[in-house]
């Protein structure tokens, strides 16, 4: 059988276009897919972490972000809901980069990245996959519909899901759908919000804990606002993700704030598929990336660093195990999960058990702790949006939170 292409890459959001780039780079042949016409906009808080940097910086593409429409943010924020608050810096992690952290709207930071695929791989968007190709059982190739019109199939050695959280790729090959890995999040821009000076804002609000209420200044003036509740927590207090942010900042702590501010379109909703490190992503000739994979944290809700980290893996891996090949050797697929869950697995365990602790008494005590011990407070930091890592500090200290939860 005659092959199109190494891999095909279903979805152009950062974890595809992230591993078209890098499997460019490692010799492959790619197409990449998406059923949307770019740009186009998703639910996102559109933070880029110190992680997320590095990720971009890897891909030759900082200089690129930095021109594009984006704030420099090196701090952040939090606040519970009795008022008490406290502000630290952001972790950096890699000395060399211009900044810590950034605010980068997702239809502007998503069509950098394709824009930058499109000069290096087939690119094919408002192109929906179909059908998925298998031939004894791996996946193959896949059938699109362009504009929905014009039908094509291609064939390739491996085919990547990257198509987000109810990924077809997914469903068509068998993978399990891992519904009590959820959360909810809605979003939406609003103009003339007061007080955003450069800093991202968090706020642990009783009425949707375990989740949390964002503020992110973008460019122009505007401000991302949104929350993210873990669904079995939605379902519990029985919330309407768009009333609830609607009720959050009408509320004291916030409603002063909001008092001249206009929404600019509509409260988004969307549906996140957080990390665990018992999720199956790779099959025969396929490997799951992004949400499709995944990798959200249970925190803080971040998906980006995930993404581009999921998308390196899997072209790394891909074009170790196609090499040479007419499909992927699947002792060498393993590698991939192996690879990405010892990336993430110690914060995403810490981070399902932090949830567990989030009461309105272990919110304001971190906080607390955090304004009277200022050289504690990057790690208390870590502790609040669960990106601390493990250690036997840390186990004790987790002991500590439990008191005040029950």
């Amino acid at each position: 059988m005659s092959i199109d292409f190494d891999i095909i890459v279903v979805g152009a959001g950062p974890a595809g276009s992230s591993c078209a780039l890098h499997a460019e780079r490692l010799g492959m042949k790619v197409l990449l897919l998406d059923k949307q016409k770019f740009p186009r906009d998703k639910t996102c808080g559109d933070a880029l972490s110190s992680a997320s940097l590095r990720e971009i910086e890897g891909l030759g593409l900082m200089q690129s972000l930095m021109e594009n429409p984006s704030v420099k943010v090196n701090k952040i924020t939090y606040t519970c809901s009795n008022g008490q608050s406290v502000t630290v810096p952001l972790p950096k992690i890699d000395p060399s980069l211009p900044t810590t952290g950034m605010v980068c709207r997702r239809v502007v930071f998503d069509s950098m990245l394709l824009d930058a695929a499109r000069e290096r791989v087939e690119v094919m968007d408002w192109c929906a996959m179909r059908q998925v190709l298998t031939e004894d059982g791996r996946a193959c190739g896949v059938n699109a519909e362009m504009g929905g019109k014009r039908e094509f199939s291609f064939t390739a050695k491996a085919v990547v899901g990257a198509d987000g959280a109810m990924s077809q790729v997914a469903r068509q090959t068998g993978f399990p759908k891992y519904p009590q890995y959820r959360s909810v999040a809605a979003r939406a821009y609003y103009r003339l919000v007061t007080g955003t000076v450069g800093s991202l804002e968090i706020y642990f609000l009783d009425e949707i804990l375990p989740g949390y209420l964002w503020l992110y200044p973008t460019e122009s003036g505007m401000t991302n606002v949104g929350l993210s509740i873990p669904l079995e927590g939605v379902k519990r207090k029985k919330l309407c993700p768009r009333e609830a942010l609607n009720q959050a900042i009408r509320l004291p702590l916030l409603s002063d704030r909001f008092e001249l501010s206009k929404r600019m379109g509509r409260i988004d909703v969307a549906m996140l598929p957080v990390g665990n490190t018992m999720r199956r992503i790779h099959g025969p000739g396929v490997a799951l990336v992004g949400d499709a994979a995944g990798v959200v944290n249970p925190c803080s809700s971040e998906g980006i660093f995930g993404a581009l980290l999921s998308g390196r893996l899997a072209a790394e891996t891909l074009a170790k195990a196609c090499q040479d090949r007419t499909s992927p050797d699947e002792t060498l697929m393993k590698a991939y999960p192996e690879r990405l869950w010892r990336e993430l697995g110690p914060t995403l365990r810490l981070s399902d058990r932090l949830l567990e602790l989030r009461s309105p008494k272990a919110i304001d005590s971190l906080i607390r702790s955090a304004k009277r011990r200022p050289h504690n407070a990057g790690w208390i930091s870590g502790i609040l949006i669960g990106s601390a890592l493990p250690s036997d500090e840390l186990s004790s200290f987790l002991g500590y939170l439990d008191f005040f939860r029950r």
